[in-house]
């Protein structure tokens, strides 16, 4: 427990806006990409099905989603925790979107494919 109690002393002894605006970045840029490939391979799932069924391919949430993987190294060049929050929700907001988006419009599709391959 003192090990823990010695980090938090530091972090709350050295963490300046500076700190802040690095470890922000590299959060954002991390999280961002992990809904990156969580989005893209539930879109590949939803193709997949929708091609199954005889639909037409996904196109304008791939290139959603192509815009939001453009933004994110944006946030290197941030220069305010404002801008950080602001560019941060944009990507995050997209990503989201595009996965609730899909969940709702493909849930009958995907639902039937499992159904019948199980």
């Amino acid at each position: 427990m003192k090990l823990i109690e010695t980090i938090f002393v530091w972090v709350a002894a050295n963490f300046t806006t500076e700190v802040y605006m690095i470890s922000t970045k590299i959060q954002g840029i991390l999280w961002s990409i992990a809904d990156i490939v969580l989005v893209f391979v539930f879109l590949k799932i939803a193709d997949l099905v929708r091609v199954r069924t005889q639909k037409k391919k996904i196109r304008w949430r791939y290139f959603s989603l192509w815009f939001s993987a453009v933004l994110t190294p944006v946030l290197i060049f941030t220069q305010t925790p404002k801008q950080v929050i602001l560019l941060e929700s944009v990507i995050c907001g997209t990503q989201f979107s595009i996965l609730i988006y899909t969940v709702i419009v493909e849930r009958k599709g995907m639902m039937d494919f499992i159904t019948k391959k199980l």
